[in-house]
Formats: structure tokens, C-alpha cells, sequence
């Protein structure tokens, strides 16, 4: 059976229940994606091993926000896997959710292998591109180094990374401006690693696909405002709120993007 990850990026929550992000109010859009969600698995449509958020749980910041996004995660937080985005705190964020949370300069040290047998395991890791008070990421020597020792250390299992700031260019500059800086060691490192299969990627707040020499970097939407794609500036989307699915089956795998019904 395929191994299933249910991948939520830029939540963007706010302490006031009906605070509105360019219009959107954010809260309701992340529960109507976690209803959406429930309602697939009660139908049998899905079956998610885990669920990784790739950042910006909240867009105040605030302990009553990321309270709020605890709660609605409800069932599913013990299976969750958490990255900071540039709206976050991990002080705060490790307040709430605890050991899950990242700590201040350390990696995010998810990694989990998924699969029953070794030889078809898929390994789950995730980075952290945080820099307190800035919209873009970076990666730290420090993180890098880490990443390299567990790549090189499992260097036989297809690898699946997660991160919050795409480590290229999609086209529209304001955007661009705010990516992960100095992205160059980061994409030599997982070029010299075959077993990187996908990046995974949140912060832009739309679909977006391309490939990083041998793996394929896939940017998700947001659960709550969309961006319009290639855009000097930024420009609301009317598409709905969405999120991805990996399905990881052997040596293979499988991705899809799913947005709530209009």
C-alpha cells in the first residue's frame, strides 16, 4: 500500500477569530481544508501516515493563534511534523505544541523513515529556513552540515525534505526577493545526493513545480489567500485554498495538489 503525507503550508492564523488576511479569514479556510480532509479519509479516499506543515502557522505571531491552530488540528497533531515559517516564533510555537516544535538553532530532526520494509522506506526530513525578523530564509553551515552527515549516513533510502522557502526562482519578483538566500550549497549538496527524490516547499502560496537536477521541487498552496503566479507585485488569486498529497510506494512516487470545491 502507498504511504500517504498530507503536506499543509501558510496558514497564516490570527488571534481574532474573524481577522481577515487580504480579505480571507484565515481560520475559517483552515477549517474548511481540515473538514475537506476529514471528510476524505471518513470516505475512504485517503489514509495520511503524517502530516507535515511547512510554516507560517500564524501571521500575529501570538500564543492565542497558534493555540487556535492546535485545536483544530485536533486528532491529526499527534502525526504532525512541524517547520517554521518567516511568520513564525519558535520560542512561541515550542511553547505550544511543545517537542514537536524546533528549538532556537537547532535542526529539525523529524526524520522518520515510512515503510514497513527498509528496502522501500522513504525518509521524512525537514529544515528550518527561519530567520527571526526577516521574510527570507536561510540556511545555516551548521543545518547544512547536519543535512550531508544524514544523507551520506543513509544514502540508500529515497529521501523526501521539507522546507518552508523554495531554493529557487518561480517567477515573480517580489517573491523572489523573499526565497531562501544563497541557495548554491544547499542545491550542490542534494545534487551530489541521488536519493533526494522531492523538495517540498511552502511560502509562495501557490502551486509550483520544477526539478533540481535529479529531484523535483513541488511549492503548495496556502490553506487560506492565494498569489496569482508571475507577478511584479503581489496579486490575490481567486483560487480556492488547497493542499498536497505524496503518495510514496516503493521507489516511486506520486504527488497531487487538491483545492476545496468552489
Amino acid at each position: 500500500m502507498p504511504i500517504e503525507i498530507l503536506q499543509l503550508s501558510d496558514l497564516h492564523v490570527m488571534a481574532d477569530p474573524h481577522a481577515r488576511l487580504k480579505g480571507v479569514c484565515t481560520r475559517e479556510t483552515l477549517t474548511a481544508v481540515l473538514r475537506h480532509v476529514n471528510e476524505g479519509v471518513a470516505a475512504g479516499r485517503w489514509n495520511f501516515d503524517t502530516v507535515v506543515i511547512t510554516g507560517d502557522f500564524t501571521h500575529d505571531e501570538t500564543p492565542a493563534a497558534y493555540e487556535a491552530v492546535k485545536e483544530l488540528l485536533g486528532d491529526w497533531l499527534p502525526r504532525c511534523r512541524i517547520i517554521p515559517g518567516n511568520h513564525d516564533d519558535r520560542r512561541v510555537m515550542r511553547s505550544v505544541f511543545g517537542e514537536q516544535a524546533p528549538r532556537e538553532g537547532a535542526p529539525i530532526n523529524f526524520s522518520c523513515v515510512t515503510g514497513v520494509n527498509e528496502a522501500d522506506a522513504w525518509r521524512l526530513i525537514g529544515l528550518d529556513t527561519h530567520v527571526p525578523g526577516e521574510l527570507y530564509g536561510e540556511l545555516p553551515a551548521s543545518q547544512l552540515q547536519w543535512l550531508a552527515e544524514e544523507l551520506e549516513t543513509h544514502a540508500a533510502e529515497p529521501t523526501l525534505l521539507f522546507m518552508h522557502h523554495p531554493p529557487v526562482l518561480i517567477g515573480s519578483p517580489w517573491i523572489d526577493g523573499i526565497a531562501l538566500r544563497e541557495p548554491a550549497a544547499f542545491l550542490n549538496l542534494i545534487g551530489r545526493h541521488s536519493q533526494v527524490r522531492i523538495v517540498a516547499t511552502g511560502h509562495v502560496h501557490q502551486e509550483f513545480t520544477t526539478s533540481l537536477g535529479g529531484a523535483a521541487l513541488f511549492c503548495t498552496p496556502s490553506t487560506g489567500v492565494q498569489f496569482l503566479p508571475r507577478q511584479e507585485t503581489l496579486v490575490c488569486d481567486a483560487a480556492p485554498p488547497g493542499f498536497r498529497i505524496f503518495r510514496l510506494d516503493g521507489n516511486t512516487f506520486e504527488t497531487e495538489v487538491v483545492r476545496l470545491p468552489q
